[in-house]
């Protein structure tokens, strides 16, 4: 368990709905292709910070505060699928000013750029591996959300290791439901013993979208934060 903070500490009593075209969020974890996926964010995404603070979303922050905790201020971060710059915004929040995002979604990148937080943003497809990044690049990783929508997750955190320098941190999120229905935790033990990376902490599941009807408190999230060796 980790001694952090703990922004979970309450939870609206009342649920909201999501928006008329939010409804079937769960549903983008079915195994939807990269068109899909873009197209759901171009249209989501002039609503998509105002609908997530509604449900109590906090996972950016979170993320943000582990990350500084391991890593120097002055590291260069790649947000991995950075929508429109929630956790980019965490980050320079959090004294990081070198920070880098990758999303699939063009208009989540427009709005990402307005942020002011990323000195550098890229539409990259992460369904498509490798990532297109040269080796040892960045000092801290961070992916928030993401891991949903991309089902080779051994690959996809293989990548992540290999772009990330040796000592480098990568913290990321995956749902709770779909950690045990994926078997991510072997996923992620594969990776330590094949010397990728070394687990620094795997969080209990938490809080989600506590305010979401489809979320509640059916659904929570796992942090957890990863060495590379």
């Amino acid at each position: 368990m980790w001694a952090l903070f703990d922004p979970f500490g309450r939870l609206e009593q009342t649920m909201h709905e999501p928006p008329g075209g939010r409804r079937g969020l769960t549903s983008l974890s079915g195994n939807p292709d990269s068109q899909t996926i873009a197209e759901y964010y171009d249209v989501w995404a002039e609503d998509y910070e105002h609908d997530v603070a509604e449900w109590e979303y906090h996972a950016p922050e979170v993320v943000a505060e582990l990350l500084a905790r391991e890593v120097p201020r002055d590291a260069k971060v790649l947000d991995a699928g950075c929508g429109t710059g929630l956790s980019g915004k965490a980050l320079a929040n959090a004294g990081f000013h070198d920070i880098q995002g990758f999303d699939i979604s063009e208009r989540s990148l427009e709005l990402a750029a307005g942020t002011g937080a990323y000195a550098g943003l890229a539409r990259v497809d992460m369904q498509r591996l490798p990532l297109p990044s040269a080796n040892d690049v960045f000092g801290g990783l961070v992916c928030v959300g993401v891991l949903t929508y991309l089902h080779d997750t051994v690959g996809v955190l293989r990548e992540f290791c290999r772009i990330v320098r040796p000592g480098g941190l990568v913290v990321l999120t995956q749902r709770a439901d779909l950690y045990l229905e994926r078997d991510c935790e072997t996923a992620f033990r594969h990776l330590e013993a094949e010397g990728c990376w070394q687990r620094s902490a795997v969080s209990e599941a938490r809080p989600y979208l506590p305010a979401n009807a489809e979320f509640g408190d059916a659904i929570g999230v796992i942090y957890g934060a990863y060495r590379v060796v």
